[in-house]
């Protein structure tokens, strides 16, 4: 797995979610899961948490499948383009929702092509045709389930899907095989896919409210289950979604893009494919009809097309929400394969190495590594030698069973700052620890200002500098916090985890002031200091990017100090 962090959706979205739950382990809950009513459901972050990687394999199905039926001289040419692409390398092996959506919408593809292709029935009665083209009643059942399942992983899942839906009532209704077939045998025809939907839906808000807790089965009066059962995601509601990521006002907190940006996220997500899809789009605009020859090409189109447009709407615009696009845009060029220009495949291939180095192996690429190496530190420890004021320890085993006893704690706190969201259910630190003698802080300052900073270490205790200084990997230091209870010791660490790139000199430099004007603590005696005791590399960030070269491109670990 690469250590590249593209963006903090990729695990807040599912493992941070499933850690609590599966897990046991302290989390941080995104807003989506927090609210009420919630906006996410919490079916496909235990579904996907499950299946893992194995689910790209449809992705590798639907492509294969619909380019072998319709270009058998470019199937492997178009599996090559699928196979070498840093979107299915990078973006997709990872927990995006936009992954899941992405996966359901390449397999309705597959499953409306199957259903529409006339078959010869094995057994069929008197006066019947012998190639019937009725919409199989498995496959409408299963176009229903995953039009359902596709609406509870993202509400944008209807953008894209809505053309599908569209062809598929076509075909039912208004196609030419049904001109002479009455209002009953349509409905009948149509009934397994309502039915998939249905049934899909109601366990899908049957999940969602024994989850979050607002669904209480009762028997002879008396709750069956009183904790952690699940809540009610009222899906009427999820309306809302649409509402709150159209008004700017909600998305400010997370980012106000131009409307145009989709543009750009299309080209920095699929490269030089782009050029060969704006062209066969430009040539097939005059046959795109649901009931042209090659319908399935139409329906793959305006599904593409009805989510790049409508997205852009919203004026929060991300790359990753267009990872639904992949299939459309590996499946509509793929007639022109075999006559690109080899100057196409060298594009091509320097355009997804460059994309995959830089997402997968450099962009805030230290976090993950960083929070191992912390978890290591901060669960397992062994043969403390307590002093006066201070306790040092050596590296050990992680805690199996850490101690009841609050007579003397072991506190360590984390602060992350100018980084991306740290994933907390990494830390591995289970929620039934709190009240024992190993206590784990994590604090999440982002790009907070440096008062922030100093306000939060000035809260902090630290050991001397001279005990940190000469850090050796196999100890750990904990300074005991003076307290008037005799009876209770608490040690305790703070290390700050920052990119090199982070500007520090403020909290030193006595000619800093503040906006009150005056010198920060650590700036008027000097008596507290960071002392950098590990780093990893590479780690990049792109908001101090003009500093990477002369400071390089790690994640830094300081301990907090004193003289």
């Amino acid at each position: 797995m690469l250590p590249g962090y593209i963006h903090p959706d990729e695990f807040f979205q599912s493992p941070e979610i499933m850690g609590e739950s599966v897990l046991g382990f302290e989390v941080f809950k995104p807003w989506e899961f927090e609210q009420s009513p919630q906006c996410r459901s919490i079916v496909i972050p235990n579904l996907y948490s499950c299946v893992k990687f194995e689910s790209l394999i449809y992705l590798d199905y639907v492509s294969y499948t619909i380019a072998d039926s319709y270009y058998p001289r470019n199937t492997l040419k178009s599996l090559l383009v699928f196979a070498s692409s840093y979107t299915l390398l990078i973006y997709h092996t990872r927990s995006f929702s936009n992954t899941v959506e992405s996966i359901l919408l390449a397999l309705c593809f597959i499953i409306y092509i199957k259903g529409t292709i006339p078959y010869i029935p094995l057994k069929r009665k008197l006066g019947e045709p012998s190639v019937r083209e009725e919409f199989l009643s498995n496959y409408a059942f299963l176009l229903g389930f995953l039009l359902a399942l596709g609406c509870f992983t993202r509400i944008t899942f209807i953008l894209y899907a809505f053309p599908i839906g569209l062809a598929f009532l076509h075909h039912i209704f208004i196609s030419t095989r049904v001109q002479q077939r009455n209002w009953t045998d349509k409905i009948l025809e149509m009934m397994p896919a309502c039915l998939g939907f249905v049934l899909t839906t109601i366990l899908c808000v049957l999940a969602d409210s024994l989850y979050f807790g607002s669904l209480i089965i009762t028997f002879d009066n008396n709750a069956l289950i009183k904790e952690h059962i699940f809540i009610l995601l009222n899906n009427p509601m999820r309306i809302l979604e649409i509402a709150y990521n159209i008004n700017s006002d909600n998305l400010a907190e997370h980012g106000i893009h131009p409307r145009y940006l989709h543009i750009l996220n299309f080209v920095l997500l699929f490269g030089p494919l782009v050029l060969l899809t704006m062209k066969d789009l430009n040539a097939s605009f005059t046959y795109m009809r649901f009931k042209a020859k090659s319908k399935y090409k139409t329906v793959i189109i305006y599904s593409g097309l009805c989510g790049l447009l409508l997205l852009s709407i919203i004026p929060h615009q991300e790359p990753r929400f267009l990872l639904p696009l992949f299939v459309p845009v590996i499946i509509v060029p793929s007639d022109r394969l075999q006559k690109i220009p080899r100057l196409f495949w060298v594009a091509w291939a320097i355009f997804n190495l460059i994309c995959a180095v830089f997402y997968g192996g450099l962009h805030q690429a230290g976090i993950i590594p960083i929070i191992q190496k912390l978890q290591y530190q901060s669960l397992g420890f062994k043969n403390c030698e307590i002093s006066e004021e201070y306790v040092q320890c050596n590296f050990g085993k992680r805690f199996v069973r850490p101690v009841r006893n609050w007579s003397e704690t072991f506190i360590t706190n984390v602060i992350f700052y100018k980084t991306y969201m740290p994933p907390r259910h990494l830390f591995g630190y289970p929620k039934t620890w709190r009240n024992t003698n190993i206590q784990l802080n994590i604090y999440d300052l982002a790009g907070k200002s440096i008062q922030n900073l100093e306000e939060l270490l000035l809260q902090q205790v630290a050991p001397k500098r001279n005990l940190i200084e000469p850090y050796n990997s196999g100890h750990i230091i904990f300074q005991q916090r003076l307290s008037n209870n005799i009876t209770l010791r608490q040690y305790e660490r703070t290390l700050l985890v920052t990119p090199s790139t982070t500007d520090l000199s403020s909290l030193f430099n006595e000619n800093y002031s503040s906006e009150s004007d005056e010198k920060t603590e650590f700036s008027k005696s000097n008596k507290f200091g960071l002392a950098l005791i590990d780093q990893q590399w590479p780690h990049l960030n792109l908001d101090q990017i003009d500093r990477v070269f002369s400071n390089g491109m790690f994640l830094n670990v300081y301990a907090f100090t004193k003289e």
